[in-house]
């Protein structure tokens, strides 16, 4: 998954893990991600703290409770693990070694090569880190198992029509032809 957080513009796509979860749902309840899953976050927000998060200039620390749009109540990744999730980061490859002595600046392009390859993907709606993770699964011909966990937008990646918000082309139509069969 890439959840953005942060200082992402888009205040509206800034929701809790609980939001997230109760998104990832197909219309028969099943979860898209299954319990006992090893899932990959891609993240500015490791932590769960959602530390750097603003909303209007001003940090969402600051707000009392109920707190505005884009300032989660809870922060927390604990839904995910509840719901039987392995949850892994940046920080446990690059702690432990495996990407140690990586250059910072190519830290998103490795988390964009990981989250390209997923069995499963879902991303952040409006983020074009999310829109080129969903263009590189669709050149992989896994565009038809990517999704957004935005509240509203779960499953407008495999509609019939163009995904995308007009400055990106994330478009279903860039990797399958008009009946779904890959190119």
């Amino acid at each position: 998954m890439h959840i953005r957080r942060g200082d992402f513009q888009f205040k509206d796509v800034k929701i809790s893990a609980k939001d997230i979860y109760r998104n990832l749902h197909y219309p028969n309840g099943s979860s898209v991600i299954p319990r006992n899953s090893l899932v990959y976050i891609s993240t500015d927000d490791p932590s769960g703290v959602c530390k750097d998060c603003y909303v209007n200039r001003i940090s969402c620390d600051e707000y009392k409770s109920p707190k505005p749009v884009g300032c989660p109540e809870d922060t927390s990744w604990d839904v995910f693990k509840k719901a039987g999730w392995t949850l892994r980061f940046f920080h446990d490859y690059h702690n432990n070694g495996v990407v140690k002595d990586s250059n910072p600046n190519t830290h998103g392009m490795i988390e964009s090569i990981v989250c390209s390859r997923a069995k499963i993907f879902a991303g952040t709606y409006f983020s074009t880190f999310t829109g080129y993770i969903h263009r590189l699964r669709g050149y992989h011909g896994l565009g038809e198992s990517t999704y957004y966990h935005s509240t509203g937008r779960v499953f407008s990646t495999v509609s019939g029509t163009s995904m995308g918000h007009g400055f990106s082309r994330e478009w279903r139509y860039g990797w399958v032809e008009e009946d779904g069969e890959p190119i």
